[in-house]
């Protein structure tokens, strides 16, 4: 009785629901949902001197060459865990796809690295490094939600440009609530840059008790901020405490580091390297992050896309509106090849 007083007391505000999903044991358990689970194996693997974590489902059969290799990029103050609803869904219309995940730096279970080491290149190399040691053969379709699709553009362009061999391999791109152009003007940077955001930045430099301290004023102060628009769709509420965990979870390292990043970065020389591949530009009508102007200006830059609009869904549409999402793989992976009677069966 005292636990669920306890409980319900802590649901009253924003810093209690977070602490409250922490404590659930949402974040990296295996065990349970929110969440990844029934993995088939976990590692890390080099990055420039950085441990990725990162993270494979499937196939069911040892031996069995995969069809395709799905790679999920997770986005800014998120983790490989936002893309559970996509690895559940996968794994029961198409076991015989592989699905790779990792933590990029500054984030899950990867954790901390120097604000100087986070930035779009780096965690670009994150990602062709965890797709050479998981998957170094077969065809990809690259997932990118909000800062991992800036991510992936980035891969996809440095491929082309200097790993040609990858670059063929890619054979499908799925772009998530994210952008092409710099987005100082709008969404996450605008968040960043508020006063508030001002004592963060000043935490790295704190002793280890200010930054204890700085680090739940972080939580209270830009949490909510940036959840502000996020979830627009009724959605289950341990999904909203599992998203408001993982922010929570983000080091203040990396929010000070991909400030700059978020803010200049821009990935339209990726168009060249766009242009031969299919894939589907994916947004929430009600995304105050990155709005439908900014998946109207990859889709001039990508006319091969297919665009697809979440109604009523804002900016995480992976977890409000994962049918569409689901959707967009299947059809991805349905385009590439396989031999019916080597199918693996279903779990």
């Amino acid at each position: 009785m005292k636990h669920a007083a306890r409980a319900l007391f802590l649901r009253l505000t924003p810093s209690g629901r977070r602490r409250l999903a922490l404590e659930h044991g949402a974040l990296h358990s295996q065990s349970r949902e929110p969440g990844l689970t029934d993995l088939d194996e976990t590692g890390t693997v080099n990055s420039d001197g950085i441990d990725v974590h990162y993270y494979v489902a499937g196939p069911d059969h040892d031996g069995v060459e995969p069809r395709a290799t799905v790679v999920y990029v997770h986005g800014f103050t998120l983790a490989a865990e936002a893309y559970f609803l996509q690895v559940k869904h996968l794994r029961a219309t198409h076991p015989e796809v592989r699905n790779v995940l990792l933590d990029l730096r500054g984030h899950g279970k990867t954790g901390k690295v120097s604000p100087d080491r986070c930035v779009m290149d780096g965690i670009a190399d994150d990602v062709r490094a965890v797709i050479h040691h998981c998957a170094p053969t077969g065809p990809l379709i690259l997932v990118g939600h909000s800062m991992g699709g800036l991510c992936v553009l980035d891969l996809l362009r440095r491929c082309y440009e200097d790993e040609p061999q990858l670059y063929q391999r890619i054979q499908g791109i799925i772009l998530v609530s994210t952008s092409i152009e710099a987005l100082s003007d709008q969404g996450i940077p605008q968040v960043l840059a508020l006063p508030a955001a001002d004592n963060v930045y000043q935490a790295v430099e704190a002793s280890p008790k200010e930054v204890r301290k700085l680090r739940e004023m972080a939580a209270s102060l830009l949490a909510p901020s940036l959840a502000v628009g996020v979830f627009r769709r009724p959605t289950d509420y341990e999904l909203v405490e599992f998203h408001a965990a993982m922010i929570n979870e983000t080091p203040l390292e990396s929010f000070v580091g991909f400030f700059g990043d978020l803010q200049n970065h821009d990935e339209l020389a990726a168009a060249e390297a766009l242009a031969t591949k299919p894939g589907f530009v994916l947004v929430g009508d009600k995304d105050d992050v990155t709005p439908e102007e900014q998946a109207d200006r990859i889709c001039e830059v990508w006319p091969k896309a297919w665009y697809q609009v979440a109604k009523g869904a804002g900016h995480m549409v992976n977890l409000e509106a994962p049918e569409l999402l689901n959707k967009a793989i299947d059809q991805l992976v349905d385009l590439i090849p396989w031999q019916k009677d080597e199918k693996p069966r279903g779990r």
